[in-house]
């Protein structure tokens, strides 16, 4: 059975068990990262966020699976409008870059940066915000504009958010601190 066919004719859930079950396909079945974001494309928006926290699962324990299709997913994905979409990329670029390997191209970092801006000030969803302020933090070496903006939108944020982005804007503008000195 390919891609399609199991996320298109399956009913889903955002259950654990019900993604931990697609990530168990995706892997006995060595479904390539192109055929599963060809899939994406093709099934309706219900179904495309569950394939979206598949996706974001999959990368979280095989940070490598998207590394063939990275344009593909740069492309599609940096232009998704919907939250939960917009969270899942967030933390599927997270888990790439913790993973320390250079998987994204100099013109893909820009990308990534500049949509993780975006949804940072257009009041996104906090865990997308979050997520987001830790993926610049992991490109504030690439270029110098990254670390001065972000350094500045937190500390402008910084007192109007929630708990959770205060924390980990505490932490990172620590991080980017302790980095400069």
């Amino acid at each position: 059975m390919d891609a399609f066919t199991f996320f298109s004719t399956h009913n889903h859930n955002l259950s654990l068990s019900c993604r931990t079950a697609a990530v168990n396909f995706i892997l006995k079945h060595d479904i390539a990262a192109r055929s599963f974001m060809d899939a994406i494309y093709k099934v309706n928006e219900k179904r495309k966020i569950f394939c979206y926290h598949v996706l974001d699962m999959t990368v979280e324990n095989h940070p490598y699976y998207l590394n063939e299709s990275l344009d593909l997913f740069i492309e599609n994905a940096l232009t998704e409008t919907h939250e939960s979409l917009k969270r899942c990329i967030s933390r599927t670029v997270y888990h790439q870059l913790k993973s320390g390997e250079h998987l994204y191209s100099a013109v893909h970092k820009q990308q990534i940066a500049t949509t993780m801006f975006d949804w940072i000030i257009t009041d996104s969803w906090v865990a997308t915000r979050v997520n987001a302020i830790h993926v610049l933090y992991f490109l504030v070496d690439e270029e110098e504009w990254i670390r001065e903006q972000l350094i500045a939108v937190i500390e402008q944020y910084l007192p109007l958010q929630e708990p959770s982005f205060v924390s980990r804007g505490k932490k990172i503008l620590k991080l980017l601190h302790k980095r400069k000195s």
